[in-house]
């Protein structure tokens, strides 16, 4: 190409806190700092459990968000024997007090909870598609192995790209990967969590802040 030409550039993103290297970390933030009103962000992990840094972010922010999560059958934990199993059941509670939360400030209208469903299927989908104000398609993506969760900032090696692309045909392709993932999934709202089946044993209640940072 040309010089001028470009209209996609891709940035490596590496995250291991343990050895001082947060890159990773500090452009998920400034994303979610800088997204502006009127703007939407559409976020899949999972396993969700935000890190109280990513909450306080998208809960103050003025952007829209999606964010997608999986339903306890399709969590990658549902049926293991011992105490695994009780896992899903930790990431309904984390999420059941995440939405509480957005109810409390009332943000309702702008930050959604959905969850993926698809039989048989496990969810382990991570990504975040970044829509600009007015319009249709997203100009920028992130692709790799962050759950924006407490592990992957604090414990685990990371690795992730950045995509922002000018290019219509590659927007289109995001935003087709993206709205495939979320055809499969419902909004999460007050009566989901009195389903029979989200009922969260007062034990794991309990545990879930003990245990939540490693995983």
């Amino acid at each position: 190409m040309s010089e001028g030409e470009e209209d996609t550039w891709v940035f490596p993103l590496v995250q291991m806190k343990p050895l001082g290297i947060q890159v990773d970390e500090q452009i998920t933030q400034r994303l979610l700092t800088d997204a502006g009103p009127e703007s939407t962000m559409f976020l899949t992990s999972g396993y969700f459990n935000l890190t109280r840094a990513y909450m306080r972010l998208v809960l103050g922010a003025g952007a829209s968000y999606r964010i997608l999560t999986a339903s306890p059958e399709v969590n990658g934990f549902f049926g293991a024997k011992g105490l695994a199993g009780a896992i899903p059941a930790a990431y309904i509670h984390i999420a059941r007090q995440f939405y509480n939360q957005v109810c409390r400030l009332g943000q309702q209208e702008r930050v959604h909870l959905h969850e993926y469903h698809r039989s048989q299927w496990t969810f382990h989908a991570k990504g975040l598609w970044y829509y600009l104000q007015g319009q249709d398609r997203p100009c920028l993506t992130l692709i790799g192995s962050p759950n924006f969760g407490y592990r992957s900032v604090h414990r685990d090696l990371e690795a992730q790209i950045a995509i922002v692309t000018e290019n219509e045909e590659l927007q289109s392709q995001l935003q087709e990967e993206q709205e495939m993932l979320y055809q499969r999934s419902t909004e999460v709202s007050s009566s989901t969590f009195e389903q029979p089946d989200r009922h969260v044993q007062l034990w794991v209640k309990l545990v879930t802040p003990l245990i939540k940072n490693f995983f």
